[in-house]
């Protein structure tokens, strides 16, 4: 039966009846496939490139460790460079001193869902999936007393049973919302990746829902949507339809998800940064590429620097200005901070950058220690900028002050710009902050990916708050719910029941570990931090009752923003993996990618096709790619 047949004679009710035989039934379902490769020939390709090339790839997240691993596999000489002293990008993690106990911190919870397919494929070949074991359900608990809570259970995957059993499960939702095929719902099963976002990028997912039932609205689309980080108002309804093709519609495997055994440092990314080690690759971390060097159309080297290094630029500062405590100057997008001391010899200057040398967030001062914090990832410095907790082991970076008339003149030194790495490709795998700086710190000449670089932007901050709590709380049915009708919460982890550790300590210390999550904070939300606890913390007793009046033993919140934007108008400009310079590609979850793939399993597809470009390139094999469904159920 054709798809064009099937959507204009038959609504979701009749599908569930006799208008499903089984030729229409099996047209309709989605599959798992397989991405064409460039040659026709690609089986009978060599492996191996006859002289040994250097690649440079630069972010240690889940993009560049996965094109690393497929180089190395390959023959190639990769290094890997990450400014973090860690490998991870946002699966990474650092110890933490609670009560006097060391225990692991990570930057939030993450699901490995089923349709991971390149994410959960590079696990298996490691030999790393048996640290995952499978989450029972997917609740949402709302505000709302008469929805309480909505199980999302897997019951079939089986299209359009599966969407069915949803809104069975679904007590604010009925078979009433599906009564016009015509209609805009229908257009989350009809996914095509050129006429969707013809029709549809430029429009606001929230308004184009307006001509979607409300309760439909409020109990499916909106809560999952939020879970891209983006605000619903502000999110494409082209990539909107797109991530629930992803998550649920368009792949035959439903909405089944794993969660690491143990932490994800210990499930995931040491491990496979041994594996990297083994197979002969190089990881450079601590270390920030600061420029590309274009020589004759192509990336011939790269220039390193510290992390929070400011190369080659000069800001004055009036003397009048600067106090005896550290006090903070902005330049652009470069911070300093600068103080004076008084000496025999008269008033000395001191200025650090402002720049965590964790992942680059500028860092503010820290009251309580008079040092410095990043709200971040929770690394804290003292006085002199020496870190004292959290990720990170490397210092803020000093500068120069030197006094002129009525200014001091600040400046780093230019000796870290000499080391550098010679490459014959290079892959960017960073996120868009890091991106967008190295594009605009170097002297490239195709002016239009200089622009597609510029265009990219982050979307609101999230915040993840885990607390330690000395009341022992009764076990919940999962460990992870999704949260709705909340100003701050989207999100609950209790890692008192999710990892032995924290197993443990709760078990010894009668106690309870919580992680409340904010996806996406509005402008108007972003606040002083002690009153966003207060409220998140009330959220926290509404949802669960029993910590009411509980103390925190420790606790550690963060406020991060660096998941990619996903607004409307955005596809157009968006730069794919495939560069105008033909050495150079783009990896993360960031990149425009016309196949459906989303979070931890684009940035893991964007880099195994990074890889696959660079075999191409050297007349090698591909490896293959797979992917769910490239178009949605019904579409025509």
């Amino acid at each position: 039966m054709k798809r064009r047949r099937f959507l204009s004679n038959v609504g979701l009710a009749a599908i569930a009846g006799t208008a499903l035989g089984g030729a229409g039934l099996y047209a309709i379902q989605p599959r798992r496939t397989t991405l064409p490769f460039a040659s026709a020939d690609n089986d009978t390709l060599p492996l191996a490139p006859a002289d040994k090339k250097r690649v440079v790839i630069v972010g240690g997240g889940l993009a560049g460790m996965a094109a690393t691993y497929e180089l190395l596999k390959r023959g190639f000489d990769v290094t890997l460079v990450e400014r973090s002293d860690n490998l991870g990008g946002r699966l990474t993690g650092w110890n933490v001193n609670v009560d006097g106990e060391t225990m692991a911190m990570e930057h939030g919870f993450h699901g490995f869902f089923n349709q991971y397919y390149n994410l959960n494929g590079l696990l298996e070949e490691i030999g790393l999936r048996g640290n995952l074991k499978p989450v029972k359900d997917y609740p949402v608990i709302f505000k709302d007393p008469e929805k309480g809570t909505e199980s999302f259970t897997n019951t079939t995957t089986l299209f359009p049973f599966n969407l069915l059993a949803v809104v069975n499960q679904a007590k604010s939702v009925s078979l009433l919302d599906f009564n016009d095929p015509r209609g805009k719902l229908y257009e989350l099963m009809r996914y095509h990746p050129e006429r969707t976002f013809a029709q549809y990028d430029d429009i606001d997912f929230k308004t184009f829902c307006e001509r979607i039932n409300q309760p439909m609205v409020d109990t499916i689309i909106e809560p999952f949507a939020h879970t891209s980080f983006n605000q619903f108002h502000r999110y494409s309804t082209a990539e909107g339809i797109k991530f629930f093709h992803f998550f649920f519609l368009g792949n035959p495997d439903g909405m089944g998800y794993d969660q690491t055994i143990d932490d994800a440092m210990t499930s995931v990314v040491r491990p496979l940064t041994q594996k990297l080690t083994e197979l002969g690759g190089r990881a450079i971390t601590g270390v920030e590429v600061d420029r590309l060097v274009e020589q004759d159309g192509r990336i011939g080297k790269l220039i390193l620097k510290r992390p929070g290094d400011i190369l080659g630029k000069e800001h004055s500062v009036p003397t009048a200005e600067v106090a005896n405590d550290w006090t903070a100057f902005w330049n652009g997008a470069d911070l300093y901070f600068v103080k004076k001391d008084a000496s025999a010899s008269g008033e000395v200057f001191t200025a650090l950058s402002g720049r965590c040398t964790h992942m680059g967030c500028p860092v503010a001062l820290d009251a309580a220690t008079g040092g410095f914090a990043c709200p971040c990832h929770g690394a804290k410095y003292d006085k002199n900028g020496n870190p004292t907790e959290g990720p990170t082991v490397i210092p803020l970076v000093a500068m120069d002050a030197t006094p002129g008339d009525g200014e001091i003149k600040l400046t780093t030194g230019k000796k870290q710009s000499d080391i550098e790495l010679q490459a014959d490709y290079v892959v960017l795998a960073c996120d868009v902050p890091g991106l967008r700086e190295i594009v605009s710190q170097s002297d490239l000449s195709n002016q239009a990916f200089i622009q597609s670089a510029e265009r990219l932007g982050v979307a609101d901050p999230y915040i993840v708050w885990r607390i330690w709590f000395d009341r022992k709380i009764e076990p919940m049915k999962v460990p992870f719910y999704t949260i709705s009708g909340y100003r701050y919460t989207d999100s609950i982890a209790i890692y008192s029941q999710m990892q032995p550790q924290y197993v443990d300590w709760a078990e010894r210390r009668q106690g309870s570990v919580i992680e409340l999550h904010a996806y996406a904070v509005e402008e108007e939300n972003v606040i002083d931090q002690a009153e966003i606890k207060r409220i998140m913390r009330e959220e926290l007793n509404e949802l669960i009752p029993d910590l009411k009046g509980a103390g925190i033993v420790y606790d550690i919140y963060t406020m991060q923003r660096n998941f990619p934007r996903w607004a409307p108008g955005d596809h157009t400009g968006r730069p794919g993996v495939i560069t105008p310079i033909d050495n150079l590609f783009l990896a993360g979850d960031f990149v425009r990618l016309d196949v459906p793939a989303n979070l931890m399993e684009a940035a893991t597809m964007t880099g195994r096709i990074a890889a696959n470009q660079v075999l191409v390139a050297e007349g090698l094999r591909e490896n293959p790619i797979p992917a769910v469904d490239l178009v949605g159920p019904l579409a025509i």
